[in-house]
């Protein structure tokens, strides 16, 4: 039986007909992994499943004793027609197979940390997720992410559909004649100063946005996931991935909205000039300045690796190094240089754990290039942690 483990989570793949003359063959098999692994959450892959009898629906239901949190996911129009007719799913959480979406000959206007962001037509666009995400939690995340946002008050764009592409999964916003802020400010340069204003203008709506505990996930999962990313890579000692934790934990919990990948590639600019969030996988709860690290650390540290201005922002090195320092003037009200540069000395140790974990899985830099700057963001690490006792 083919399967996947991950972070807690096992991904079982159901294939051609699950009948009584093999259905004890199959529960053995999940049970074995079950027995063996131990998962938190079971995800059921029935996309090239194409019959499903009342035997295969009653080893979904001893699943789902075993494992609560089991799901169904990339669910085929046959067995969708079978599970909604006997009533599980008013009982599991099923997924239905997402269309085919090919990228071919399509433009990408924005990257992120796990997946780009390219333009299907004038009116849509498409975010696909990185091979290596679990994309069904993303999309979930995605979901609620923006039904939460869209309830607070805050300007995003809801999901139109989800998608399959290739090995990827995405999902497709509807968004007329968008552009994103990194276009908007490639196509308007004079308009640079105006929109960074706008930028910080609209972060500023996020971080006065206030949600009750459960609504949304703790804003430090995302800085844990990059410490995870920094310890499988074996780069960095032990006792400083136990000091990175410990940092991550002191920054606190908060209410306050956080984007978690707040970027000129996940803003788009209506043709009423309104501004609109996308990307909202990483939508959670907690403290502004894990925002405000996230956005330095792409617009400082990753737009500046090897064609990274272009590739995350779509947008020139020079015009986002201006677009930064407007948007620092305008969030922080600070003018002068040497503000400036305090306010990036801050946000650097801040992004610290992001920056490590991305050196660690980037895809733009040799692996020698890699173990050298993560010797160095180590010390500065330590130095920085050192200095804050």
């Amino acid at each position: 039986m083919r399967h996947d483990e991950h972070d807690g989570t096992l991904t079982i793949w159901l294939e051609g007909r699950i009948d009584a003359s093999n259905a004890p063959d199959v529960e053995k098999a999940a049970g074995e992994l079950l027995d063996r692994l131990s998962p938190d959450r079971v995800l059921l892959d029935c996309g090239l499943l194409g019959f499903l009898s009342s035997a295969g629906l009653r080893i979904v239901m001893r699943l789902l004793k075993r494992c609560p949190d089991t799901r169904m996911v990339n669910v085929t129009p046959e067995v969708y027609e079978v599970l909604d007719m006997t009533g599980l799913t008013e009982i599991v959480p099923v997924t239905r197979k997402p269309r085919e979406q090919s990228l071919d000959g399509l433009r990408q206007i924005g990257a992120g940390a796990f997946g780009r962001v390219y333009r299907l037509d004038a009116e849509r666009v498409i975010k696909v997720y990185a091979p290596e995400v679990n994309p069904f939690e993303k999309i979930e995340r995605e979901r609620i992410g923006a039904r939460q946002a869209f309830i607070h008050g805050i300007p995003s764009a809801i999901p139109f559909e989800t998608v399959r592409a290739g090995r990827e999964h995405g999902i497709v916003y509807e968004l007329v004649d968008a552009r994103t802020l990194g276009e908007a400010v490639t196509a308007e340069p004079d308009r640079l100063d105006e929109l960074a204003g706008r930028m910080a203008d609209l972060l500023r709506q996020l971080h006065g946005t206030r949600f009750e505990e459960g609504q949304l996930p703790d804003a430090r999962d995302i800085l844990y996931g990059w410490v995870d990313v920094a310890e499988k890579s074996a780069l960095y000692a032990p006792r400083t991935i136990e000091l990175l934790r410990q940092f991550v934990k002191g920054i606190g919990t908060g209410d306050t909205f956080v984007h978690g990948d707040f970027h000129p590639a996940n803003i788009m600019v209506m043709p009423d000039d309104e501004l609109l969030l996308i990307d909202m996988g990483d939508a959670s709860m907690g403290s502004p300045k894990i925002d405000l690290a996230g956005t330095f650390h792409v617009l400082r540290i990753a737009a500046r690796r090897p064609g990274g201005a272009e590739r995350l922002c779509g947008m020139s090195q020079e015009a986002l190094d201006r677009l930064w320092m407007a948007f620092v003037r305008s969030y922080f009200g600070v003018e002068s240089r040497a503000d400036i540069e305090s306010v990036e000395s801050q946000l650097r140790v801040l992004a610290l754990p992001r920056t490590m974990g991305s050196t660690a899985r980037s895809k733009l830099i040799d692996d020698e290039t890699r173990r050298r700057q993560a010797r160095e963001l180590e010390q500065q690490f330590l130095a920085a942690y050192a200095n804050a006792l």
